[in-house]
């Protein structure tokens, strides 16, 4: 009786993806037409170009078609007004520049923590003189 039973749902089975096999193959067909013709725009324009449509039908595709006719109209965002700064340290050779950096660093050490932690983003205090931040340690 169990092995009866077995078969007959393997019958059930088979016929439920013979089934669906089928209906994948329809939408696939399906798939392939509309792309053929010009994809669901076109598809939608022969709907409510179709006089045997329906007043409803042509309606909705004609609604649904619109964006795909009339662009919208947007306003025109103003454009940026932008002007860079221009670099203090342009003209410097590279000696110079690591001069000038080393000596702004040796500056911000010279500080107390409390100052430094003010200047700089991100660090706390511990009390051992390093910080818990996330490793930003760029001055704000």
């Amino acid at each position: 009786m169990i092995m009866l039973m077995a078969m007959t749902d393997i019958a059930e089975y088979e016929t439920l993806v013979q089934r669906l096999t089928e209906k994948l193959q329809q939408l696939a067909d399906e798939n392939e037409r509309l792309r053929a013709e010009g994809g669901a725009y076109a598809a939608l324009r022969d709907v409510y170009l179709n006089p045997n449509s329906s007043e409803g039908n042509k309606i909705k595709a004609a609604t649904a078609s619109l964006p795909f006719e009339r662009a919208k109209i947007m306003p025109e965002r103003a454009p940026l007004n932008l002007v860079a700064d221009a670099d203090p340290d342009a003209g410097l050779s590279l000696a110079e520049l690591v001069e000038k950096r080393r000596k702004r660093c040796y500056e911000i050490q010279s500080l107390p923590l409390e100052t430094r932690e003010k200047m700089v983003r991100g660090i706390a205090i511990r009390g051992d003189g390093n910080g818990a931040g996330n490793g930003d340690d760029t001055a704000s």
